[in-house]
């Protein structure tokens, strides 16, 4: 076997970047790598370690100086903003905003937004089920969550599109493989959303409402308060982990099932088996395929070092795809009995405040285009976005006619 790195720049990576994964796991699971300055974990053991363990953080100032991190502090700081959320701050900053922040995002509070979402997919796919075919990113995944979230936070409908432009570049920020340029332009739109909800929040504040962001307005616990900087910034981390992962899950979930059209079968024969079909499907291709971390302390993995002050890459795409850890992990099992042990959402303190709502609105989602949608298939080739850190269709086209029910 050759030499094996980590390259996002290899032909085929953004089409599917698992082959390289799996070389890496073979050869080296605990990589170091030059592009990133970082090591790369792509074992789900030394994955879920690493996310588990307390001596590990989150936040950037106890990463030793390297040139890949010297340019993320130099940026951070040049945005003066994005430090203020809850998943760049450790205990007990984290534990603070997350017991602020988590009363509208438990698995309760979320189920009796189903309604809510099922009526907006219902009139979604209802319009698109008359033309016999879509882009199913741009006319449908790309605008629900922002739909979705916008309603439950009470902000208008109309402002949904530039909501989504601003977004993706929050989003693209996230890849430690960006540009200047193309950082300094997201940067800019960045700064537009930041005084859009600074705006916003300062209307809840002057009349309250029955809606999730003026809950977050008045948040209290023991006599415990967002400052208004700490409230954009939650919201803002919010909407883009609400929005991005979810429209992924969508696109590269039903994408799976077409190319594994069985498991199609099975799902539309057994309609029960939809939950835990999503969880397969996050497990197979999630949207988050890495988590920044940084060492506090020496730590072996693999026989490697990892030094106080180095950065971790933990590949979550990988570890999900570990042959040590799951049976026929390359296919799609949509009956797969441990499929919800996936770490797509994290693991430790850190597991993702908004899994509950993602899982919920792709279930909805999904169930509709699957069983009001009939004759699925791929009308064009997948166009996919070229990140790193959050994996996605830019494009899916897909042909199918109305069933007879829809």
């Amino acid at each position: 076997m050759g030499v094996v790195t980590f390259d996002p720049f290899e032909p085929g990576f953004v089409e599917s970047p698992y082959g390289q994964y799996a070389r890496l796991r073979a050869a080296e699971p605990v990589h170091w790598s030059d592009l990133l300055d970082g090591w790369v974990l792509t074992r789900h053991d030394d994955v879920v370690r690493i996310l588990r363990d307390p001596d590990i953080s989150v936040e950037l100032d106890h990463a030793r100086p390297t040139a890949a991190v010297e340019v993320q502090r130099e940026r951070q700081a040049r945005t003066g903003r994005s430090s203020d959320t809850l998943v760049l701050r450790d205990d007990p900053d984290h534990n603070r905003l997350r017991r602020l922040l988590q009363r509208p995002f438990g698995p309760r509070a979320v189920e009796s937004l189903r309604s809510m979402v099922s009526a907006r997919v219902d009139v979604a796919v209802r319009d698109l089920a008359r033309r016999g075919g879509m882009d199913v990113i741009g006319d449908f995944a790309y605008p629900l969550p922002v739909a979705v979230f916008n309603e439950m936070l009470g902000l208008p409908d109309e402002d949904a599109p530039q909501v989504r432009l601003w977004i993706a570049a929050v989003a693209r920020m996230l890849d430690p493989v960006i540009s200047d340029d193309e950082h300094g332009r997201c940067t800019a739109l960045m700064n537009e959303m930041y005084d859009y909800l600074d705006g916003q929040i300062e209307a809840k504040r002057r009349a309250p409402a029955a809606d999730v962001l003026t809950a977050l307005v008045q948040a209290e616990e023991d006599g415990d308060r967002l400052t208004r900087d700490e409230l954009v910034a939650q919201v803002v981390t919010l909407y883009v982990a609400g929005h991005e992962p979810t429209m992924s899950l969508i696109g590269n979930g039903l994408l799976a099932l077409l190319r594994h059209p069985e498991q199609l079968a099975l799902v539309r024969a057994r309609p029960d088996l939809l939950p835990n079909a999503v969880n397969e499907l996050l497990r197979y291709d999630g949207p988050n395929q890495f988590v920044r971390r940084i060492a506090v302390r020496s730590h072996t993995l693999g026989g490697r070092t990892i030094a106080s002050g180095d950065v971790i890459y933990a590949a979550v795409g990988a570890a999900n795809r570990d042959p040590a850890r799951w049976d026929d992990p390359d296919a799609v099992h949509v009956d797969r009995p441990d499929a919800a042990h996936h770490v797509q959402f994290g693991s430790g303190i850190h597991h993702c405040l908004g899994a509950h709502l993602a899982r919920l609105q792709a279930e909805v989602a999904l169930g509709a285009l699957l069983f009001r949608l009939d004759a699925l298939a791929l009308a064009g080739d997948p166009v996919w976005s070229e990140r790193m850190v959050i994996r996605g269709l830019q494009h899916l086209p897909i042909s199918y006619r109305a069933a007879a029910a829809a």
